[in-house]
């Protein structure tokens, strides 16, 4: 609610779920999943049951979908926002969020380092396969073949 000039309490406009969702871009089934992990709230019901939303709620979705984009999980998204309607300001538990992500980036690139370096000796291994003429039709590659040794042809690079 807001006051007019004149100190009239003014009703703000509720929003049922489809109003909302075409607002926000979210489907009405994810807002009410949303609704069900206690990430949003209707303000209430119509007296035949569709939930109701206040504009705040409009905020909230936006922080969401921002937390959303940077990786974060909606049980730390839930959890800021709780932290947030205690009153309380959530910044210490969210840079405790993000060392955990960097530190899970971090792994992640070192898994995507050791997967670029192994697919360069395999694709060094099938080159040379090729250039020497160990590999020939109606064969699967040999450098994929399960074996300690590499195939003919298929050396390490």
């Amino acid at each position: 609610m807001a006051e007019t000039s004149l100190g009239a309490v003014r009703r703000e406009p509720l929003l049922r779920i489809g109003e909302l969702a075409k607002q926000t871009g979210f489907s009405a089934r994810t807002l009410r999943y949303y609704e069900d992990i206690g990430l949003v709230r209707p303000a209430q019901r119509s007296e035949s049951g569709y939930r109701l939303y206040s504009d705040d709620v409009l905020e909230r979705l936006r922080f969401v979908r921002r937390s959303r984009g940077l990786g974060l999980r909606l049980e730390d998204i839930r959890r800021i926002l709780e932290i947030s309607d205690e009153g309380r300001i959530p910044c210490e538990h969210v840079v405790g969020i993000v060392d955990r992500e960097l530190a899970e980036a971090l792994k992640q690139m070192a898994r995507l380092r050791a997967l670029r370096r192994d697919l360069t000796h395999l694709r060094a291994r099938l080159i040379d396969a090729i250039e020497t003429g160990s590999v020939g039709p109606g064969r699967t590659c040999p450098c994929f073949e399960d074996s300690d040794e590499p195939a003919e042809g298929c050396v390490e690079a």
